[in-house]
C-alpha cells in the first residue's frame, strides 16, 4: 500500500510540475513583432516628404524611427525592426513586403504632416476602415493620440480614405493588409505651420515624440520594461467596434455654421460674437474669423469639440468702420463651411 501511495504521490508531484510549467508559459506574453516604418527617403527631388521651415520630413522620420526603436527596445517582450535605416528609396510594397517577412504583428509608418494652404496643424492617425484592421488601428491610435496630446499637440482623430478603386487609398496601409497586417500611418505634427513648428524645433522634441509613441505601443501589446520598472501589464481601454459597413472619408463641411452679434464695444474695438456650428459625419475642430466681410481671416483657432455653440471676441482695428463678421468653421478632413456675414454698426 505504502509503494502504491508513493507512486501516486510522484506521479502528482511530475503532474504539479508540468501543469505549472505549463501556466507559467501561458501567462507570460508571447513576443510582439513590430515594424517601424520612417516615410519617404530619397536623394535629389524624389521621395523628400515635406520641406518646410528648415524641416525635412524624410529626415525627421528617420530620426524618430531610430529613437522610437531605441526606445521599444527598453521593453520586455518586443522584437523592432525598421523597413530603412539610411536615406533610401524603398517602395511602399517593399516595405510591407519586409514586415511580412519578419512576421510583423503591426506596422507603424512615422510621418510628419503638410496642407496646400499651410493653415492646418496637430496630429492625426490614418487607419484601414476595413475589419480587424480598423479596430487594430482605431484602438492603438486613441491610445497615441492621448500620448500626443500630453506633449502639447492638437489631436485631429483617427482617421480612414477609400480610394477609387474601393479599398483603402493610402499604399502602406493597403500593402500590409493585403499580407494580413494592421497598419497605422502616424502624422505627427505640421511642418508648415508655427504652432507645431516651435514644438518640433524645441529641445529633444523628436525624442519625446518616441517616448510618447513607445509608451503608446507598450500600452497596446500590456508590456512591462525591466530595465526602466514600467509596467503597462494592466493597461485596458475600451475598444471600437468592428465596421459593418466601408467607412468612407467626410468629403463636405460642416452641415451647420451659423453666427450672431451679442455685443460691440466701440472703443475696444470687440466684437462679442456666438456661433453654432455641426457636423453628421466628423467632429468640428477649428474656426476662424473675419471683421472685412471674409476678405480676411485670422489663423485658425481650437473649436471646443463638446459644444455645438459658443462665444468668442472678434477684435476689429481700430479705424474699421462698420465691421462685417464672417467665420468659418472646419471638421478633423478639413472641410470647411461659412457663416452667414453680419454686418455691425456703432452704437450696436
Amino acid at each position: 500500500m505504502k509503494k502504491v501511495l508513493s507512486y501516486i504521490l510522484v506521479f502528482l508531484a511530475a503532474f504539479a510540475v508540468c501543469f505549472h510549467g505549463t501556466t507559467i508559459e501561458a501567462a507570460a506574453a508571447r513576443n510582439v513583432v513590430v515594424v517601424i516604418d520612417p516615410g519617404h527617403g530619397g536623394t535629389g527631388d524624389r521621395n523628400l516628404g515635406a520641406q518646410y521651415n528648415g524641416l525635412s520630413e524624410k529626415e525627421l522620420t528617420l530620426r524618430l524611427a531610430n529613437a522610437l526603436k531605441a526606445e521599444l527596445e527598453k521593453y520586455d517582450g518586443i522584437t523592432v525592426y525598421t523597413t530603412r535605416t539610411t536615406d533610401t528609396v524603398v517602395s511602399l510594397e517593399d516595405r510591407a513586403e519586409f514586415a511580412k517577412s519578419v512576421g510583423a504583428d503591426f506596422v507603424f509608418s512615422i510621418h510628419f504632416n503638410a496642407s496646400s494652404g499651410h493653415e492646418f496643424y496637430g496630429s492625426e492617425v490614418w487607419t484601414s476602415t476595413f475589419g480587424d484592421y480598423y479596430v487594430a488601428g482605431c484602438n492603438f491610435g486613441n491610445i497615441v493620440e492621448a500620448q500626443w496630446s500630453e506633449l502639447g499637440l492638437y489631436q485631429k482623430g483617427v482617421k480612414t480614405r477609400i480610394g477609387s478603386s474601393g479599398s483603402d487609398y493610402y499604399g502602406i496601409i493597403r500593402q500590409c493588409a493585403a499580407r494580413s497586417m494592421p497598419c497605422v500611418i502616424l502624422e505627427h505634427a505640421y511642418l508648415d505651420h508655427v504652432y507645431d513648428t516651435s514644438l518640433i524645433k524645441s529641445a529633444d522634441f523628436v525624442n519625446k515624440l518616441a517616448v510618447a509613441d513607445a509608451t503608446a505601443i507598450a500600452k497596446y501589446y500590456k508590456l512591462r520594461s525591466s530595465k526602466t520598472g514600467a509596467d503597462y501589464s494592466s493597461f485596458s481601454y475600451a475598444s471600437v467596434k468592428k465596421p459593418g459597413k466601408v467607412l468612407y472619408q467626410d468629403e463636405t463641411g460642416p452641415d451647420t455654421c451659423d453666427i450672431k452679434v451679442l455685443g460691440y464695444d466701440t472703443p475696444s474695438g470687440n466684437v462679442l460674437v456666438e456661433m453654432t456650428t455641426s457636423d453628421k459625419q466628423s467632429p468640428v475642430i477649428y474656426f476662424s474669423y473675419s471683421y472685412d466681410g471674409g476678405k480676411t481671416f485670422c489663423p485658425l483657432q481650437m473649436w471646443d469639440r463638446t459644444k455645438a455653440t459658443q462665444s468668442f471676441n472678434v477684435k476689429v482695428p481700430g479705424g474699421t468702420t462698420n465691421p462685417v463678421i464672417v467665420c468659418r468653421t472646419y471638421n478633423n478632413y478639413e472641410k470647411g463651411a461659412q457663416s452667414n456675414p453680419v454686418q455691425v454698426t456703432a452704437g450696436f
